[in-house]
């Protein structure tokens, strides 16, 4: 069995020397460069990402973005598109000022590589999300405006590419996770948009990636969310809330047998990312996972899916993101990560 621990991106730490420890010891076959939202605004999931993005105003006096549709739009598009179809790759980089930890990572892993690093994983906002979470000047969700909507598609893509080519000087295989927390939302009121556009939108950034790579691509959603769509884009990896949604995730036994037949994984978010930890343990986390592992397999047997199939490749993480947390439920949390990975292994 190949089961590796690993995490979404956001720590609560402003110690970026002491998280990278915390990231190492704890992650140590598939270390992350932290996100760390509580060390600046500009940390944020979604400004994080933003630079070079055509139209986007940092309003920094309210701590907010906002595309500005009215003006200068058409200059804006021709310099994103004419960089984009360049392949520009610089123009589209992570300032350090905006992702201090990823920075941090790379050099302490180039002067210090750990014994037993299997991947380096990067993460990437998805564009349902970031299309969903920041609106135009009139508060409208920019993902409605379908041409400053592609951009960010285009743009979160080659940010993407830019992270890859930065990790491809440590020589370790790339795993990207594009992170969608509001996938939970598809199909309420909330969200007006197809399943079709979804997918599509997603395996854009998933063919860029894999056209200018060999990474591995997974998305997370930390909550509830029709399932069927994750499994129907191109994404080798599904990282999925297994603390609150497993029964909700083997609803879908057709999909998840395509997915596992081509090769996905699932990346088992049992590991809750909340002070529900301190009613949690290793061993209560073990049988919540080994209860999880007969569910889906129940729900696979009609489709002739061996039970082997769900333990041959798997990846352990927390429920979701911990930048919001205490530094000591997060590290309790990436402890607690650590530990059943290796007891799910024995």
């Amino acid at each position: 069995m190949n089961c590796f621990a690993t995490a979404i991106g956001s720590l609560p730490h402003r110690d970026i020397e002491k998280t990278i420890t915390l990231i190492l010891d704890n992650l140590p076959d598939v270390p992350i460069w932290p996100q760390l939202p509580q060390l600046s605004f500009k940390e944020n999931m979604y400004l994080q990402y933003s630079e070079n993005l055509p139209c986007l105003i940092w309003d920094e006096e309210n701590q907010r973005i906002f595309f500005e549709t009215t003006k200068d739009v058409e200059s804006q598009l021709e310099k994103f598109y004419q960089n984009y179809l360049d392949k520009e790759i610089e123009y589209f980089k992570i300032g350090e000022d905006y992702a201090a930890g990823f920075y941090a990572m790379l050099r302490y892993l180039k002067k210090q590589m750990p014994a037993g690093i299997k991947f380096i994983k990067g993460q990437i906002t998805g564009p349902i999300s970031f299309g969903l979470t920041v609106p135009d000047e009139t508060k409208r969700a920019i993902i409605y405006n379908e041409q400053l909507f592609d951009t960010i598609i285009k743009g979160l893509a080659m940010k993407s590419v830019w992270q890859i080519t930065k990790l491809n000087d440590l020589n370790l295989p790339i795993i990207i996770f594009i992170d969608e927390p509001y996938l939970s939302a598809f199909g309420s009121a909330y969200i007006s948009l197809s399943k079709e556009t979804i997918v599509s939108s997603l395996n854009e950034v998933i063919k860029t990636i894999k056209e200018n790579s060999n990474a591995l691509v997974g998305i997370h959603c930390c909550g509830n969310t029709d399932w069927s769509v994750l499994m129907e884009t191109s994404v080798d990896i599904v990282n999925f809330d297994a603390y609150e949604f497993i029964l909700n995730l083997a609803l879908y036994p057709e999909e998840l047998t395509v997915f596992l037949n081509r090769g996905g994984t699932l990346a088992w978010g049992i590991v809750p990312s909340s002070e529900e930890i301190l009613n949690e343990n290793v061993h209560t986390l073990f049988r919540r996972f080994t209860e999880g592992i007969e569910l889906l397999a129940s729900k696979l047997v009609s489709q002739d899916i061996p039970k082997d199939l769900l333990l041959k490749n798997l990846f352990i993480t927390p429920s979701c993101g911990m930048g919001s947390l205490s530094e000591d439920i997060t590290e309790r949390i990436l402890k607690t990560t650590f530990e059943l990975t290796n007891m799910i292994r024995e």
